[in-house]
């Protein structure tokens, strides 16, 4: 055997090394048992995302309303100034 017929079966054996292998093949047993753990874990999320919401909203309502009425009370008092402005 020729060196030159070595050193061209080395470099294409090389060559097919460094593919990338074919994704993996999943059967209906395996899809099945994903899908269960997905819905699982989506209900999981969504329950936990629900509560936190939920545990956020009281606390911004008041801080909403609060300023609602600080802008309200503003509003008010800056009528009120108009109000005496215009009787002097």
């Amino acid at each position: 055997m020729k060196p030159k017929h070595l050193f061209w079966g080395f470099v294409f054996c090389g060559l097919g090394a460094c593919t990338d292998p074919p994704p993996p093949s999943l059967n209906s047993k395996d899809r099945e048992i994903i899908d269960s753990l997905y819905k699982l874990q989506v209900q999981d999320l969504k329950n936990e995302a629900d509560s936190i919401c939920d545990s956020r909203h009281d606390s911004l309502l008041e801080v909403y309303i609060d300023s609602m009425m600080t802008l309200r009370k503003f509003e008010i008092e800056r009528q009120l100034q108009r109000i005496r402005q215009l009787e002097q």
